[in-house]
């Protein structure tokens, strides 16, 4: 009965397919050319110095971006627009073939907060509650890192944190994937060259999958596992 009365109550409690479009979700900023006028005003306000200008255009590195919406509301030519497309996850180089053979049907996570806000841990919690169910795509969390097949690094990684993380890679089994969640973890996000010392994940690990974002969707989490599991 109290099921029933639940149900009635909260509605929908799961969803068939996670990766629906979702009008309400950031994801890459484009830039209409055509409109520029490459005043840098976006740059002059962008806080993480995502935004350079290549080639006499203006360009965004969407792993350092935090999406905070500042460069589009300062562009006075309209030139910037959030797509809300959240499938904005990137395979990293050192990704072999052999992994993806190895992990292409389950993935066992060991999750790594390397000095997060916790923003990223809330959202990457999310991904395994009813409602998304990432473990029906055969992707589950363990407590040891000895028991996984990879790590998920949320936050940046300032100088306290480093060892820590250097030896949970070192504690899985071969081979190991390294995926980083979040701005920070993908290139420092705000703390970025502060008196913390943080470093890229990049150049400590070899990072596996970038997953950008502040914080990422629980829906950019499950595509950017997919498309690493090449699942989609």
């Amino acid at each position: 009965m109290n099921i029933l009365l639940d149900r009635i109550k909260y509605g929908k409690e799961t969803v068939r397919n996670p990766l629906y479009e979702n009008e309400n979700s950031y994801g890459k900023i484009e830039v209409d050319y055509s409109k520029c006028k490459l005043c840098k005003d976006c740059i002059k306000h962008c806080i993480v110095d995502a935004i350079k200008i290549e080639n006499e255009k203006i360009t965004i590195d969407s792993k350092g971006c935090i999406y905070c919406g500042n460069c589009i509301d300062v562009c006075q030519y309209d030139a910037l627009k959030n797509t809300h497309n959240y499938k904005i996850a990137e395979i990293g180089d050192k990704l072999r073939e052999e992994i993806y053979k190895k992990f292409n049907r389950s993935l066992i996570l060991r999750s790594v907060d390397t000095g997060s806000c916790n923003a990223c841990m809330l959202e990457l919690s999310a991904t395994t509650n009813n409602f998304y169910s990432i473990s029906k795509y055969g992707v589950n969390f363990a407590a040891s890192p000895r028991h996984s097949d990879g790590i998920v690094v949320t936050g940046p990684v300032p100088l306290n944190m480093k060892d820590a993380l250097i030896k949970t890679y070192y504690a899985m089994p071969q081979p190991r994937l390294v995926i980083a969640v979040g701005s920070c973890a993908c290139d420092g996000g705000i703390f970025k060259d502060t008196y913390a010392n943080c470093e890229s994940l990049n150049k400590i690990l070899p990072v596996d999958l970038y997953i950008p974002g502040c914080p990422p969707s629980p829906q950019a989490i499950i595509y950017g596992l997919l498309k690493l599991m090449q699942r989609i």
